[in-house]
């Protein structure tokens, strides 16, 4: 579904439906939870976050459903401030006005079910197993339906956007996770991405381009002997590898220079 922020997936169930992912703004996770639920003929049974990004977690609790994640990504949402929720909110209310007053009155739910490297989800009459990935932050997973050839990727695969790479732990393993996900059956899958249109495994080329540029123009400026806050003289390069809405420029560029400054961390730590 085409909800502000992250993409939101539903796999129906004879017994109900699993969420992947949830809107970011209130009445979206409540509108998107009564249309999984007509849609399934039943509840929804679990919500599957493939990381901990605010944008996924601010309103899962809305869903009414048990919050599924690894144990790295609950670890992550459970380190989040007072003050950092303050400021998430504060920025979807600048961007969403209409939706303050629901916004400041939201609950942060932080998930119930912990699991490692992967989890099979059996209730409802099928099962389904969530995978622990090297992606685009601490305890990415996915969710791969094989008979469908389906992949619930979050963001560890973005489409026509730019990625999040600030809060990655290796973009090298991320980048090998990509080339992996080119190869053998997984080639043709039907991917959702995390943000961006709907695609196919074979087709992560642009993010992989993007992730191997950004990490060889960072090790240049170390190389050259530059600080991290110099890393502001990539932002222009970068920005134009993907399409960025007038109305969202400045809030990308703060996006790529955050993921700069996290490949600069990660390269001098090398």
């Amino acid at each position: 579904m085409d909800y502000p922020g992250a993409n939101v997936g539903l796999i129906v169930l004879p017994g109900g439906a699993i969420a992947v992912d949830a809107p970011a703004l209130p009445a979206d996770a409540r509108a998107w939870r009564q249309q999984a639920m007509d849609t399934a003929g039943g509840p929804i049974l679990y919500v599957v976050l493939t990381d901990a990004h605010p944008d996924r977690l601010l309103c899962a609790g809305l869903l009414g459903a048990p919050i599924v994640t690894t144990r790295e990504a609950y670890e992550q949402a459970a380190g989040y401030t007072d003050g950092y929720w303050r400021s998430v909110v504060d920025g979807w209310s600048r961007r969403y006005p209409a939706a303050a007053r629901e916004l400041a009155d939201t609950r942060v739910a932080l998930p119930e079910i912990m699991f490692s490297s992967r989890i099979t989800l059996s209730k409802g009459g099928s099962d389904v197993t969530v995978e622990q990935v090297n992606g685009a932050a601490p305890g990415s997973a996915w969710v791969y339906l094989s008979d469908s050839n389906v992949l619930f990727a979050g963001d560890t695969v973005t489409t026509q956007t730019h990625p999040f790479v600030a809060a990655t732990p290796n973009s090298e393993a991320w980048l090998i996770t990509l080339r992996a996900l080119r190869r053998g059956r997984s080639a043709d899958a039907v991917v959702v991405p995390g943000r961006g249109p709907i695609t196919a495994g074979a087709d992560t080329r642009a993010l992989s381009d993007y992730l191997a540029l950004a990490r060889r123009r960072v090790r240049s400026l170390q190389r050259a002997g530059r600080s991290r806050a110099e890393t502001t003289a990539l932002v222009a390069e970068l920005l134009s590898a993907f399409p960025v809405l007038d109305e969202e420029r400045d809030l990308v560029q703060r996006r790529v220079k955050a993921g700069l400054d996290r490949l600069y961390d990660e390269l001098k730590a090398e």
